[in-house]
């Protein structure tokens, strides 16, 4: 089994459980350590008054991080996972591409839907996939989830954030019983995209099936997220394109949109 480190975002939202249970199943799966990151904003933790220092913060949120590991740790021991911990106060993306540069892939969840005040800003799901140098596996918001890489599409575009994202997922993509390649050419054009990439992964033992689409004005990420359902995806690889700019939200259309609307779990680089 290829990711032989995974890590986990943990903190104080709903959805902290089911992205524990499935980065369990996955570790598991995997045969994987473990690494539990509880990192919440200071503002964000009971108790801490306006203006507290990042010190007095920690020692405030001490114990219920001990609290939270006791139960991280319960939870893998019963399960057979090799785990491990880490618990910081700051910033959530900043953090966990810190502590993400030893692992394997980082898990979160999709981010939450934003009012009109927050549409510049970047979510964490928006921005960690540029400040990471793993590989951020995105869990769908509001269900449980299993990462299955038994069967996974790749959303594919001649692009180095696309062929970056392939080359992350290689240790699933060789495990993986079904590879789809799904593609998508401009209305006209004779271009047969997905040969190359088809080739390179048969080097590695990858054996694909090439579906291309034609794109539409509207609905590629819909037309894209189709296709992955039609095969039974249970993981979908992709780059995402655009750039960071501080905490500007700059991403290409289709990122975006599948980003926030997958069914199934994405993995995503930058």
């Amino acid at each position: 089994m290829g990711f032989k480190t995974v890590l986990v975002h943990l903190g104080l939202d709903a959805e902290a459980p089911r992205r524990l249970a499935a980065a369990v199943a996955f570790a598991r799966q995997q045969d994987a350590l473990l690494r539990g990151a509880f990192i919440v904003l200071p503002m964000h933790v009971p108790g801490v008054p306006l203006g507290a220092s990042l010190s007095d913060a920690r020692e405030i949120a001490a114990p219920m991080a001990t609290e939270k590991r006791a139960a991280f740790e319960e939870t893998c021991r019963r399960e057979g996972v090799r785990c491990d911990w880490v618990f910081d106060l700051g910033d959530m993306a900043e953090q966990l591409a810190i502590h993400g540069r030893c692992a394997d892939a980082i898990i979160i969840s999709q981010g939450a839907s934003k009012g009109p005040l927050q549409d510049y800003h970047a979510s964490l799901t928006e921005f960690l996939p540029f400040a990471a140098s793993a590989p951020v596996i995105v869990l769908p918001r509001g269900k449980d989830s299993i990462i299955d890489p038994s069967r996974i599409a790749i959303a594919w575009k001649s692009s180095k954030e696309a062929a970056a994202a392939v080359r992350d997922a290689l240790p699933l993509l060789k495990e993986a019983g079904k590879v789809t390649v799904v593609t998508v050419r401009e209305p006209g054009s004779q271009e047969i995209q997905g040969q190359d990439l088809s080739a390179f992964l048969a080097e590695h033992g990858v054996a694909v099936d090439v579906r291309t689409l034609t794109a539409r004005e509207t609905g590629t990420g819909d037309a894209i997220l189709a296709e992955a359902a039609s095969v039974q995806a249970g993981l979908i690889v992709m780059g995402v394109y655009g750039h960071s700019r501080l905490r500007l939200r700059i991403l290409g259309g289709v990122s975006r949109y599948i980003l926030a609307n997958s069914p199934v779990p994405l993995l995503v680089t930058h």
